[in-house]
């Protein structure tokens, strides 16, 4: 990683198969959306460098695979990871069923204590009635699993993309720097 940065982090990007985690991250880094990805086999890494709170933080972003056939490869990929993202789709409830295996994997092999952002995807095709079950049952599980918060996005309009990964650097500040100066939890839905 970057050897001027403040902070170096490594953080991972996990969910079911087919829930948009590479275009989110895509979207991220580029500012664009393209609507067909090919499916991540096994797992790609994205290097980003951003400025936050006066501190230049390097990232390494961890694009997990989420079909079932790359589940034996995930526990290493997580060991050494300072923060983690589990995806769903928002328009699919049915990608919400693996949660709780994907955050117990990140804090087995990765830390008991690592901050884990709830990310809704597909934002923009799901239907409002979607939309409030999902933040029901999302609202629901980050109490539940003691999660850092969730955010509901849309890779396709661009919105709360680089607020969901802003938000779990300002977790990862507050924890390295011992203020409370940046945002804790985050709630933002639509």
């Amino acid at each position: 990683m970057v050897s001027n940065s403040d902070f170096s982090w490594k953080i991972v990007t996990g969910g079911a198969g087919g829930v948009g985690k590479t275009t989110f991250l895509f979207r991220y880094l580029t500012n664009q959306f393209v609507a067909n990805t090919a499916l991540t086999v096994g797992v790609q890494l994205h290097s980003h460098t951003v400025e936050r709170n006066g501190k230049k933080i390097a990232m390494i972003i961890w694009d997990l695979g989420g079909q079932d056939r790359f589940r034996f490869l995930q526990d290493s990929y997580v060991r050494g990871a300072a923060a983690g993202m589990i995806c769903f789709d928002i328009s699919n409830i049915g990608t919400m069923l693996q949660i709780k295996d994907w955050v117990g994997m990140y804090r087995k092999s990765g830390s008991p204590a690592m901050p884990i952002l709830l990310v809704g995807t597909k934002l923009d095709i799901a239907d409002e009635e979607a939309q409030k079950q999902a933040e029901k049952e999302a609202t629901s599980l980050v109490k539940e699993l003691d999660l850092t918060g969730y955010i509901a996005t849309s890779s396709r309009w661009g919105k709360n993309v680089e607020e969901a990964i802003n938000s779990l650097i300002d977790v990862l500040l507050v924890h390295k720097l011992g203020g409370n100066g940046a945002q804790g939890t985050t709630s933002v839905i639509n």
